[in-house]
């Protein structure tokens, strides 16, 4: 009886054994899933932003690839679609800015950042999980020097917040699992909302602005903002 007992102790532990290896290794699965995702869409909407007391209620274009991202944003109404953007931001190795609506916003371009390492983050979802998979997996979250990604129990990706600037972005998605909001914070000073209509996988189409040149446009930049730029 005891032998009897034994085995079947045994069988149990195995049995919990394989169930809990065959659960990480689909959480893996669903990782690199919802990642791949985020490589290369186009997506459109309407673009809420409010900063420093002003609002602004637009359309919006974005589309990202894995070395490069734009954010058009431009006016809709009765009469169609804006042929020219009100305003354009390009990141890739470097950030551009064109913005006939605001021409302030240019001054952004004057930092000299990229965003080459943060699109390569989720250009490359196989090394990503390869790197960062299991510590994922472990408690939903990952934690790079600072900048916190929070994942669901599904895998997909729920927020990411910079504890050193306050700077923070928020996911909500559709019954289908696409984007359906992304709330975007910059601390106190402003946040940007947008509200997806509809999205294409693999069908981005980036056209790169040009590289500023330094001081271009004659504005400078809050420290503040520079300083949060320019965070590694």
């Amino acid at each position: 009886m005891k032998r009897l007992l034994l085995g079947l102790t045994l069988v149990l532990a195995i049995m919990i054994s394989s169930c809990a290896s065959i659960k990480t290794v689909d959480r893996m699965a669903l990782l690199r899933m919802e990642l791949s995702r985020w490589q290369d869409f186009k997506a459109d909407g309407v673009i809420n932003v409010n900063y420093m007391g002003l609002a602004l209620r637009k359309m919006f274009v974005l589309n990202k690839s894995q070395e490069a991202m734009r954010l058009d944003i431009v006016d809709g109404g009765a009469f169609g679609i804006s042929p020219s953007p009100l305003i354009s931001i390009y990141l890739a190795d470097y950030l551009a800015v064109d913005s006939p609506l605001v021409p302030q916003l240019q001054a952004l371009a004057q930092a000299g950042i990229g965003g080459g390492e943060y699109l390569s983050l989720l250009g490359d979802p196989d090394a990503l999980v390869k790197k960062y998979g299991s510590l994922i997996a472990e408690d939903n979250t990952l934690d790079l020097d600072g900048v916190i990604m929070a994942f669901s129990p599904a895998m997909k990706l729920m927020n990411i917040k910079d504890e050193k600037s306050g700077a923070a972005v928020d996911f909500s998605y559709t019954s289908k699992g696409d984007p359906d909001k992304v709330v975007i914070r910059m601390g106190k000073s402003g946040s940007m909302e947008l509200l997806v209509d509809s999205i294409k996988y693999g069908a981005a189409e980036v056209a790169p602005l040009p590289r500023p040149k330094e001081n271009s446009g004659g504005f400078e930049i809050p420290g503040f903002l520079k300083d949060f730029l320019n965070k590694p």
